[in-house]
């Protein structure tokens, strides 16, 4: 079954495990190897990674979205990305699910 994975902080796993989400809880220190591994996982259809992770491994994210059928990695807002959005974690899930909580 394809699944959507997320690898971010651990606020932003915790919300994103309420609707469903099989979750890597990472930091910029240990990001390129949790980006990998899900990457290997043949069972990855969408592989969400908030910001600021995303910008610690951009070439491989690059890298993976132009050479790679699946997982398509798309990068989201993680909790604490942005302090000028002000909006619920709910909101996050919902706009990248598609899912009310």
């Amino acid at each position: 079954m394809d699944r959507i994975l997320l690898i971010g902080d651990r606020d932003t796993a915790s919300a994103f495990r309420l609707g469903g989400i099989d979750c890597i809880v990472s930091d910029r220190e240990h990001v390129a190897a949790h980006l990998g591994a899900a990457m290997s996982r043949g069972d990855a259809a969408v592989l969400l990674i908030t910001s600021s992770l995303a910008a610690v491994v951009s070439e491989a994210i690059r890298d993976c979205n132009l050479t790679r059928a699946r997982p398509v990695v798309v990068e989201i807002p993680g909790v604490f990305d942005d302090p000028s959005l002000s909006r619920s974690i709910m909101s996050y899930v919902t706009e990248a699910l598609g899912i009310s909580i």
